[in-house]
């Protein structure tokens, strides 16, 4: 129980860098890591952080990364627009998706065609564990780090051989099978995975609301195939060299109500990144990281019109985009603890969209950052950085950030925490060029932001965790309706001002039963309207009792809020789901475990979303939520 509940939020622990109890994971967050994955070495003292270790994701279902994060991120905001595998909607104290810096391995996923990304092309089997960093984080890490950064560490060789299989089945009916396997050969470690998932979806819009000529299929259907690998090489002491690259194929059925009796959307995607340390000496390790993403999506759409009339929109049209990108950075501690962070980064982007008719073409950005964390002897329960980024953009434009961060140990259970900085948004292509469904903008500016975040820790038997937060943002980027169904990108007029705060609680009941609570609210509102922007609730919860009946069998209920939000002008959210679960291991050595949870326990018919397609879509409609879902797996570990 204390094990998890220390991996929940590491923030107290990793930040002041005191010893940690025998048992408990060790994960440094904070200052120089030294022959490890090369992760997080850059992340700005006084941001709480939560981290999902692998055991977290095993017991959430280890299928859907919303899922898992919904979970255990206080303030975060994850709701799939239909279901798995289709876009998605994050809002991370207060953001949109555009705002979180998403990261595989600490290489950049974000994208500049459309500015969010695709978590659903990452395997869960494969995730070791998920780090999400909360507030502004531009100085180290560039545009779209506004509200936070959520970084996926991939599963590599831990000083061991070991292995998973696992099968799931739930009662759409969907379908998930996958493996890893983990083992060194000389002086090379590697880490192999597989997934596949299928399923036939849900019903995602009401009978009432199809046209006569719909599909007669009205669920929702996938195919998703993922293979992975992650290579490392230690020459001697002082290098290392990990490769890790990853291939997903999928089919994923996109229904629409009007008139449409096929739609879909066939994509590949290429994710890869290199990584080379050198441990000069004991005080300076330098980093060279260089990624590479290719996206490669095809769209096809046949429609029937009342009069019988067959039309072919698109067939297979085309919509993806590349984007490279290099790091080379220095890490140098101090004689005395202080601590010195300098990068060099590049980024390319290219791409085009078929079907929302523009061609991005190559976007380079170039950037430097440097980030202090002095020690003072005078001071030593404070912690200080300070970091500061200059950005060259591909139209010439020129942006200084920069970041303060601040924690104090104000006794050994209590830790006071704030940043302060700075941020920005670069304008996507769609956003700029798009001539189908929301239109463009190319008079665009891009977004700048400035950000205050203040946090306590409480780490005993109970761990309290509260994280105040304000969030100003300048020539906000917004759909805003012109009037007869036509929607377009504009600046919004006047500043956009976010506040709130997190909460979270976990604490022993007893010795068997463990409680979690956590709630979240977030006014973001519009000058110029005095709305909440699109597509943000202003308050969400989470609570959980989780029964540890015996070191095999584990027992738990939850319940998520969603309040509502407003999505094309009409409001979504407003809705408590229930789940329940359980997980038994079936062998004495705990090699083979059996999980049985059901989601939407009381099968309640919520809005989940708002659906609005094209130049076709006359009006937007009412997305529902899944139904109440069993879902079994198996898993078996060697």
């Amino acid at each position: 129980m204390l094990v998890k509940k220390i991996g929940v939020t590491l923030s107290l622990l990793s930040a002041i860098n005191i010893s940690y109890a025998d048992d408990i994971e060790r994960i440094s967050v904070h200052g120089i890591q030294f022959k490890n994955d090369g992760t997080n070495k850059h992340v700005t003292l006084g941001s709480d952080m939560t981290v999902i270790n692998s055991d977290m994701i095993a017991q959430a279902g280890s299928v859907d990364i919303n899922k898992i994060l919904t979970q255990f991120v206080p303030g975060l905001f994850a709701n799939g627009r239909a279901g798995r595998h289709t876009d998605t909607d994050y809002s991370l104290q207060g953001s949109r998706p555009k705002d979180i810096l998403w990261l595989v391995d600490g290489n950049r996923l974000n994208n500049r065609l459309y500015g969010s990304t695709y978590t659903d092309t990452i395997n869960p089997m494969m995730i070791e564990r998920i780090e999400v960093i909360k507030g502004g984080q531009a100085a180290i890490y560039g545009s779209d780090a506004i509200a936070g950064v959520i970084n996926i560490i991939t599963k590599q060789y831990q000083g061991e051989s070991q292995g998973e299989v696992s099968l799931s089945v739930d009662s759409l009916p969907s379908y998930d099978a996958g493996a890893f396997v983990s083992a060194e050969v000389n002086n090379f470690q590697y880490t192999l995975s597989a997934s596949t998932s299928q399923s036939d979806g849900y019903q995602i819009w009401p009978d009432d609301e199809y046209s006569p000529t719909a599909a007669l299929d009205k669920t929702r259907g996938y195919q998703m195939n993922n293979f992975s690998g992650k290579l490392s090489w230690q020459a001697n002491d002082k290098h290392t060299v990990t490769l890790f690259s990853q291939f997903n194929t999928g089919n994923l059925e996109r229904p629409l109500a009007y008139n449409a009796i096929l739609s879909e959307n066939d994509r590949e995607q290429v994710l890869s990144h290199l990584d080379w340390q050198y441990q000069a000496n004991e005080q300076l390790l330098l980093q060279t990281k260089i990624h590479y993403q290719e996206w490669d999506s095809y769209y096809s759409e046949i429609t029937k019109d009342e009069q019988g009339k067959i039309d072919v929109p698109y067939w297979e049209a085309y919509w993806g985009f590349k984007d490279t990108g290099a790091t080379i950075s220095a890490n140098y501690l101090t004689d005395t603890g202080s601590q010195w962070i300098a990068g060099l980064e590049f980024q390319q982007y290219e791409g085009a969209d078929e079907v929302m008719e523009f061609v991005a073409e190559k976007d380079d950005n170039y950037a430097a950052y440097l980030q202090y964390q002095p020690q003072f002897s005078a001071l030593p329960d404070t912690g200080l950085s300070l970091g500061l980024r200059f950005n060259r953009l591909s139209d010439s434009d020129q942006l200084w950030v920069g970041s303060l961060g601040i924690t104090h140990e104000l006794s050994t259970q209590w830790l006071l925490r704030g940043s302060l900085g700075n941020g920005y948004r670069q304008a996507t292509v769609y956003e700029l060029q798009s001539q189908v469904g929301t239109l463009g903008n190319p008079n665009l500016e891009s977004e700048t932001s400035q950000n205050l975040n203040l946090g306590l820790t409480f780490q005993g038997d109970t761990h309290i965790t509260l994280d105040a937060f304000w969030r100003n943002v300048d020539n906000l980027i917004e759909a805003t309706d012109l009037g007869n169904a036509i929607w377009q990108y504009n600046n919004v007029d006047g500043k956009v001002v976010s506040y709130g705060a997190d909460f979270h609680l976990v604490t022993d009941l007893t010795q068997a039963l463990e409680f979690e609570f956590s709630a979240g609210y977030a006014n973001a509102t519009r000058e110029d309207t005095g709305e909440q922007i699109s597509r943000v609730p202003e308050f969400t919860g989470f609570s959980k009792l989780n029964y540890q009946a015996s070191d095999d069998f584990n027992f738990w209920l939850s319940g998520k809020y969603v309040g509502e939000f407003l999505d094309y002008g009409l409001t979504a959210g407003d809705y408590v789901i229930a789940s329940l679960g359980a997980q038994y291991y079936l062998t004495p050595a705990q090699n083979q475990q059996l999980s049985l949870s059901i989601d939407n326990l009381l099968d309640s018919e919520i809005t989940q979303s708002i659906f609005k397609h094209g130049h076709r879509a006359e009006y937007p409609i009412e997305t529902l939520g899944a139904p109440r879902t069993v879902q079994m797996q198996y898993r078996y570990l060697f």
